[in-house]
């Protein structure tokens, strides 16, 4: 029988968003810190409590009594005249708006597509896809992440466990020109000085607090890595530290293996100093902070106009992302802190 724990522990990110967001009404915290905690909109937590408290923990599923997969007339209008009156819109902004409003999520998305099109939206860059990717490794890769957070979750909560999501992103000029969903016919642009310039910046997310880090560096190298591990270190003095990244040469090689061993020198596995894992292989966007670097790029062209030079587009990038504390859907991929 369905629990409002077993929801937010073995069911999908939008089934536990639902559940947590019941859990935490239930437990007396106010419908305005819910909705900055979990992103959502105060009628998304009246709707699920009310559904709770009419039918149950098992309404907070999927599919329950059949999930609309479309829009009536009326509604597919109310969505056109919503999209005709954005500048700019990104589809997942569009899934959001869908899922949250009218209950409708499409399985494909092209459905999304159809329907930009027809509130006069156009798009000119295409997607990008790596057919190494192997699905099976990336399901049990994930499943393996949240068992390993669930079995520390009290280290987790009191602080004594700090895991952070790490990822490198690297900023160039372009960044600040992208393509965006626009008005058809009209071009947005932007002066540029030197298309060359780039910068490289290292990135961590702390799953619990979501409060992200970010530090500028030369470029992605061991050297560097050993330097953004330590900088972490300082942020987080006394705790231990479990990081989540990629399965970069310099993540496991070279001057981080040696700092590791150097670290944890004469300490039990669960006494390190720094843990590594690593995502699965081949699927960049099984990583949250994906979406950070999504977030602050997207700041940069919404906010283009204001950036002359390069050394401002940095600037705008890095006072945005620093020490700013986000609510990224796919952190419920691995942990959920109120379990």
């Amino acid at each position: 029988m369905d629990s409002l724990e077993r929801i937010i522990g073995e069911g999908s990110a939008r089934e536990a968003r639902r559940a947590i967001a019941v859990k935490m009404y239930l437990e007396g915290i106010e419908t305005k810190r819910i909705v900055e905690i979990l992103g959502v909109k105060d009628k998304f937590v009246s709707k699920w409590k009310v559904t709770y408290e009419r039918e149950g923990a098992a309404a907070l599923r999927l599919q329950y009594k059949g999930s609309r997969g479309y829009l009536t007339e009326e509604e597919r209008a109310k969505v056109l005249e919503w999209i005709g009156s954005r500048e700019t819109i990104s589809t997942n902004e569009l899934v959001e708006e869908l899922k949250n409003e009218y209950g409708v999520e499409y399985k494909s998305k092209q459905s999304y597509y159809n329907l930009l099109k027809a509130g006069r939206m156009s798009w000119h860059k295409s997607e990008k896809s790596n057919p190494k990717k192997n699905i099976e490794a990336v399901v049990a890769k994930r499943w393996e992440i949240k068992k390993k957070l669930s079995e520390h979750g009290q280290e987790i909560r009191e602080g004594n466990l700090v895991v952070l999501m790490e990822d490198e992103s690297h900023l160039i000029w372009g960044d600040a020109s992208g393509y965006v969903w626009g008005r058809r016919n009209q071009k947005i642009a932007i002066p540029m000085i030197n298309f060359r310039e780039r910068q490289t910046y290292f990135g961590a997310i702390n799953v619990k607090t979501q409060k992200f880090h970010l530090e500028a560096y030369p470029k992605g190298d061991g050297n560097n890595t050993v330097k953004f591990v330590k900088r972490l270190q300082e942020i987080y003095p006394g705790s231990k530290l479990l990081l989540i990244w990629d399965g970069a040469s310099y993540h496991k090689y070279s001057d981080m293996k040696a700092y590791l061993a150097e670290i944890n020198q004469g300490l039990d596995e669960p006494n390190w100093k720094v843990t590594c894992m690593l995502f699965a292989p081949h699927a960049p966007e099984q990583n949250p902070v994906e979406d950070v670097w999504l977030a602050g790029k997207n700041w940069l062209r919404k906010h283009f106009i204001e950036n002359k030079t390069f050394a401002q587009v940095k600037a705008s990038f890095a006072n945005f992302l620093n020490n700013r504390s986000f609510q990224l859907q796919k952190i419920l991929w691995y942990y959920h802190p109120f379990l």
